[in-house]
């Protein structure tokens, strides 16, 4: 059975959902997430697929899709799949990607043309309002005013503030730290307390106190979404909350207070791109072969079809040649006088009959035609209406702002600076 591969690249990790059937709810997806340590998040997206593709247990992957969010992400994967002579593969909107899983699992309802992605990573928060129906981006921004990796320093900041932890001496104990901050702000999601120990201290917190600390990033990052949808000029119909922060009530509660949505929160946001991409993936043909000795394709060639070699083209070329030669010499013995004398005899033997008076012609009786039958009675024509077109889908609604206000200042009359944009 073949199967699908879909690829997301973030800050922090770089996800993977294989899907195998034709089916996605039922089939479901088998999901791999690689942390991104150091350098580009593109160069271990790449070199994962590769490893992915080259192991046994998926060696039935026959399309790859991976999920972009804007052209310079675009160029950058398509060089770093280059380089790991990766090329069944296709390069996919992050907003598409999440609009075909949405529509696969039904989540969004028939009236929900546009949409607000808002998608909170690691780094930051990412805006964009998506038309659903033709797929563009509306309106799009990025911000850091809110982001996993904020919400981990300031729990390590509390921690250390008000509960005394010793402060880490060396890199290894801050890193060890901001993870076993990282580890309880994930539990607070489901549960109403967290406590870690560590080395450095024990850390204990309950949902209240971490919702206090990062309510002031969370509703910056819920103005920077109403600006983008002010931006769009579009009156949105749902809100989709994606990444590892979708998973934090504080933030399902502020957005759906600040924007008044309906609010979709998939089972695994973090996961919604790369299923996605899965879902739009399809099997690219691969390049032409490269020329002998040069370096070919190192991943994906025993999937290519080779054609003829040259040296087969070669002898195919003279075996051809030698097949004309052969019948032009057997068309010229049978043509030439001189070498075929039984020919030539044969045709000094020919004999023209005597010319003769023809006969008289004979003359024929045609009988009439037969009389014409009967038409047949006419029979009732049965009438098929042809099924109705899909109804359109619906026209989107467009923002209702008032027009900007011009004032003419009169001659001679200066404004202070900053009142004149």
């Amino acid at each position: 059975m073949s199967a699908v591969l879909g690829v997301s690249v973030g800050a922090s990790a770089v996800r993977m959902a294989t899907q195998a059937g034709p089916d996605p709810v039922a089939a479901g997806f088998h999901r791999h997430a690689v942390a991104v340590q150091a350098g580009a998040g593109e160069d271990l997206a790449a070199r994962s697929i590769g490893v992915l593709l080259e192991g046994a247990d998926h060696a039935d992957i026959d399309a790859t899709g991976v999920a972009y969010r804007g052209d310079v992400q675009a160029g950058a994967m398509h060089d770093a799949m280059a380089r790991q002579h990766l090329y069944n593969y296709r390069l996919v909107p992050e907003a598409a990607a999440v609009v075909a899983l949405l529509e696969s699992v039904g989540q969004l309802g028939p009236d929900d043309h546009t949409l607000v992605l808002y998608d909170l990573g690691s780094s930051g928060v990412t805006v964009s309002v998506v038309d659903r129906y033709s797929r563009d981006v509306l309106a799009f921004d990025h911000g850091d005013v809110a982001g996993g990796d904020r919400f981990d320093a300031l729990i390590a900041d509390q921690q250390l503030r008000e509960r005394g932890l010793e402060p880490p001496t060396d890199q290894w104990a801050a890193a060890d730290l901001l993870a076993r901050c990282r580890v309880a702000k994930e539990q607070l999601s489901t549960t109403g307390a967290a406590c870690l120990p560590g080395d450095g201290g024990l850390i204990l917190l309950n949902r209240e106190r971490f919702e206090a600390l990062v309510r002031v990033p969370v509703e910056a990052s819920a103005r920077l979404t109403r600006e983008v949808v002010a931006a769009s000029g579009r009156h949105p119909d749902v809100l989709v909350l994606l990444g590892g922060g979708a998973r934090i009530p504080l933030v399902q509660s502020l957005l759906q207070d600040w924007l008044a949505l309906p609010t979709i929160v998939p089972p695994e946001p973090e996961m919604v791109v790369a299923q996605g991409a899965a879902l739009l993936a399809t099997p690219v043909e691969p390049p032409q072969s490269a020329p002998e000795g040069s370096d070919g394709p190192a991943v994906g060639a025993h999937r290519r079809r080779h054609g003829p070699s040259k040296r087969q083209l070669a002898v195919a070329g003279v075996a051809a040649a030698g097949l004309v030669a052969i019948a032009g010499l057997g068309f010229a013995l049978d043509h030439d006088p001189e070498s075929n004398p039984q020919g030539e005899r044969q045709a000094t033997e020919v004999l023209l009959p005597p010319t003769t008076t023809p006969p008289p012609p004979t003359t024929t009786t045609t009988p009439p035609p037969p009389p014409p039958a009967p038409a047949p009675a006419a029979q009732p024509v049965e009438v098929v209406e042809s099924p109705a077109p899909p109804p359109p889908p619906p026209a989107p609604r467009y923002l209702n702002l008032p027009a900007p206000i011009q004032i003419q200042v009169p001659p001679g009359i200066q404004l202070p600076p900053g009142m004149v944009r």
